[in-house]
């Protein structure tokens, strides 16, 4: 019965918020492949130089910002749940593409991290303006809590499945005893899921942008502050997808079991916690989620920098999972409601800040991957490892108080562009008053 009416529940919302959230929960199982399992990888397959490592990354931010640009343009000509559909295919091709280079050297890393890069700009790029199109402020804590509630629930099974597959190239001789056979063999699933994914999708009642200007250079002083967070956000994930990673390979063994062990724990925690994000808290509470991610980060970074050991390894990954998906959770709604506000009150195109957004996002994330690099380097990958993330942790945390005056600046705009909606419809003025005589 209950489960019944939680169908219910999710029936009541917009049908394109509905087909949108299932082509989303399709696809999470293709995530765990490319955050936690690539790097690990690449870590195997050039021989643990981080400097090397730290390349895939950044060709990936790259390619993933340039795609951005041109997604823009594209959606002049293409619709828009084409062109995610595309970016879910690409990164199921960018897999296969990269685990059949026979010799991970720096110009393969590149070109499959830019490759990767590319899918994930029409990904995320056309995933945030259709999420921003079929939500509101007020059923975003539903749509993002639920959205990682699925997503949560396919980080608990991909990761065991793939390390059972992994495992048994070399436990029981699975295709050949070859372990970057098994990686084939994942890449062909990833495409598989993102080919139902993209079906799904097609069923969308979904329309374009209208094709207008989308660049500019000067922006309201309360979106500098959005692109501020979003820096410091983008400087700890500039160097993410492969740090869990370093730390598997370096303190737990390099064992791909550990990580999805890890990935469990802090999964089943998750789901629960996620589903009564979306079902019981409301847009007042996002500055608390956010709070408690940054919190779950900078405790993990604290352990990480203070020990350095297997146990703060395991701390950090599970305090990581924990914060990347809170913060995600929290404070996406909290720069969608900055671009419904902004969009208004500047009269611009959506894409303008969804695109300038993903600009400040990716000058963090080359900040924080080139300060790794050059602390792996000119001091030690440890070094990096340990101190770099320790900073990272702290320097984040101050977004919190940052949220707090965007919130508050959010609240004053939104009362202004109400009262000039009513000095020019003096009805309106009428209308409300009427309203509340009733």
């Amino acid at each position: 019965m209950h489960l019944l009416k939680e169908i219910h529940v999710f029936s009541t919302y917009p049908r394109n918020m509905r087909v949108l959230l299932i082509a989303n929960f399709i696809y999470a199982s293709v995530l765990p492949v490319i955050w936690a399992f690539v790097g690990v990888y690449i870590m195997r397959n050039t021989h643990q130089e981080v400097q090397l490592v730290m390349c895939f990354p950044m060709a990936n931010y790259t390619g993933l910002l340039i795609t951005f640009f041109l997604n823009a343009y594209l959606l002049r000509f293409i619709p828009v749940k084409y062109l995610y559909s595309l970016g879910m295919l690409i990164s199921g091709f960018s897999l296969l593409i990269m685990i059949s280079i026979k010799e991970l050297h720096i110009y393969g890393i590149l070109a499959a991290g830019g490759l990767l890069g590319v899918s994930m700009g029409f990904f995320w790029a056309n995933r945030d303006y259709l999420a921003l199109a079929s939500t509101s402020d007020e059923n975003r804590n539903y749509y993002y809590g639920l959205e990682n509630f699925f997503t949560t629930l396919c980080s608990i099974i991909a990761p065991i499945t793939i390390g059972w597959v992994i495992a048994g190239s070399q436990l029981y001789g699975w295709f050949g005893g070859d372990r970057n056979h098994a990686y084939f063999f994942i890449a062909l699933g990833a495409i598989t899921l993102a080919l139902l994914a993209s079906l799904t999708l097609s069923r969308g009642n979904f329309t374009n942008p209208q094709p207008t200007r989308f660049l500019y250079w000067k922006y309201d002083s309360l979106w500098y502050k959005v692109l501020f967070m979003e820096g410091l956000r983008g400087v700890g994930q500039g160097f993410m997808i492969t740090v869990p990673a370093m730390l598997t390979v370096k303190l737990l063994g390099g064992a791909e079991g550990a990580l999805g062990i890890i990935n469990t724990g802090g999964s089943l925690l998750l789901a629960l916690l996620f589903y009564g994000i979306a079902r019981l808290t409301a847009p007042e509470h996002r500055i608390w989620i956010l709070l408690a991610g940054l919190s779950s980060f900078m405790i993990g970074c604290l352990f990480n920098g203070f020990l350095f050991n297997k146990i703060s390894t395991l701390i950090f990954i599970f305090g990581q999972i924990i914060a990347m998906a809170l913060i995600e959770c929290s404070f996406t709604p909290v720069i969608m409601l900055v671009i419904d506000l902004l969009s208004k009150k500047e009269n611009r195109n959506k894409l303008a800040y969804l695109f300038n957004n993903e600009l400040g996002l990716y000058i963090g994330r080359l900040l924080g991957g080139l300060l790794f690099i050059v602390a792996a380097t000119y001091i030690s990958d440890v070094f990096a490892l340990r101190y770099i993330l320790l900073f990272i942790g702290v320097a984040q945390f101050s977004s919190y108080f940052l949220c707090q005056q965007v919130l508050k600046t959010c609240k004053e705009i939104d009362a202004q562009l109400t009262i000039n909606e009513l000095t020019s419809e003096p009805h309106a003025i009428v209308d409300l008053l009427l309203a509340e005589e009733r």
